[in-house]
C-alpha cells in the first residue's frame, strides 16, 4: 500500500474539503477530495459524486458526512455509503494518515 503526501494540515481547515490530485507510480492521475472535519477527523474520497458525476470536493461537510450539492445526497465519511437518494451507489473512501503536519493518503480502497 503505497502512502501518497497530498498536502499540509493547514490546507484544510476544520468543517472544510479541498480538492487534489494524486499522481501514482504508473502515471495514472486520481482526483480526492480530503476532508477535515470539525470534529478534527480526517477523511478522503473520491473527488465525484456516484449519482451526477458532480465534485464533491464543491460539497458541505456536515458532522462526518458531505453532501454533494448538486442533488443532495450525501454520504458516509467512513464506509462511502450513500445517506439519502438520489444516489444509490457508495462513493471510493480512501485511508488517511497524519505524521505531524503532513497528510497521507493511500490509493488502497478502505
Amino acid at each position: 500500500m503505497t502512502e501518497h503526501l497530498v498536502c499540509d494540515t493547514a490546507a484544510v481547515a476544520p468543517g472544510d474539503v479541498a480538492p487534489f490530485t494524486v499522481t501514482k507510480a504508473d502515471g495514472e492521475t486520481v482526483n480526492i477530495a480530503v476532508i477535515h472535519t470539525e470534529n478534527d477527523r480526517w477523511f478522503a474520497v473520491i473527488d465525484r459524486c456516484s449519482h451526477g458525476r458532480f465534485k464533491l470536493s464543491e460539497g458541505d461537510v456536515d458532522g462526518n458526512c458531505i453532501e454533494c450539492t448538486r442533488h443532495g445526497s450525501a454520504f458516509d465519511l467512513e464506509t462511502g455509503n450513500p445517506l439519502n437518494p438520489p444516489a444509490s451507489i457508495p462513493i471510493q473512501t480512501f485511508p488517511v494518515r497524519l505524521a505531524g503536519d503532513a497528510v497521507y493518503v493511500s490509493l488502497a480502497s478502505n
